[in-house]
């Protein structure tokens, strides 16, 4: 795979940006740059920002998707970052309430998720029984934040305490807290939230504003 490929693609690849990474055994960071077929990597400078470019001096570690017929002894690097995903839980288990038995429901249902989020990337080359060296690029995501959305849950006399006799789905707001790992481009996690029926029936719906666990999917818009 080229690195032009990784330049375009999200943020599980190791994209164009500042890192942080160890360089003998100390914390520093560099700038990492995808340059036609290699990854090219710079030590910054502490002040930077106020220091004016001198090309002449940036001398960039070069890793190149190819490598004859060398290994090369693997790097890392982190970034962390805010997070923005949009979400669904195709799961929800609720505890038993009232009288009434655990559940597990899965209808349909949609949040935002705002957190803070941090990447960590291995990049290593390794050497296959024919003596060709590949680039490998591992990635490990970790999240934590809050997400809310609205969703559907069945409405019955069962869950209202037979206050109600018909049946149907009602509009629910939710609330959560979130911890999610990433997997390329998606991500998933468990969240510990609670749901609040969006109309009158509300007091009668045993779920109002009770503690649930679910399970979350979801796709990083950032």
């Amino acid at each position: 795979m080229s690195c032009n490929a990784l330049k375009d693609s999200p943020k599980y690849k190791l994209t164009d940006g500042l890192y942080q990474t160890k360089t003998q055994g100390k914390k520093s960071r560099v700038y990492v740059k995808n340059d036609g077929d290699s990854i090219l990597v710079y030590k910054v400078e502490k002040g930077w920002k106020q220091l004016k470019p001198q090309p002449e001096r940036l001398k960039p570690t070069v890793y190149a998707v190819g490598k004859g017929d060398k290994e090369i002894e693997s790097s890392n690097y982190r970034k962390s970052a805010f997070d923005l995903d949009v979400l669904t839980m195709p799961f929800k288990y609720r505890p038993s309430t009232r009288s009434f038995s655990p559940q597990l429901s899965n209808h349909l249902n949609g949040a935002i998720y705002i957190g803070y989020r941090r990447d960590a990337y291995q990049l290593s080359y390794n050497q296959n029984p024919i003596g060709q060296v590949s680039q490998h690029i591992t990635h490990l995501g970790l999240s934590g934040g809050f997400a809310t959305g609205i969703g559907v849950t069945p409405m019955n006399p069962w869950v209202t305490q037979n206050n109600i006799n018909v049946e149907y789905d009602g509009f629910i707001w939710s609330k959560a807290l979130v911890i999610m790992a990433a997997v390329e481009k998606l991500n998933f996690g468990l969240a510990l939230g609670m749901d609040h029926l969006l109309e009158s029936n509300k007091k009668y719906w045993i779920y109002q504003g009770k503690p649930y666990l679910g399970l979350t999917v979801g796709l990083n818009l950032n």
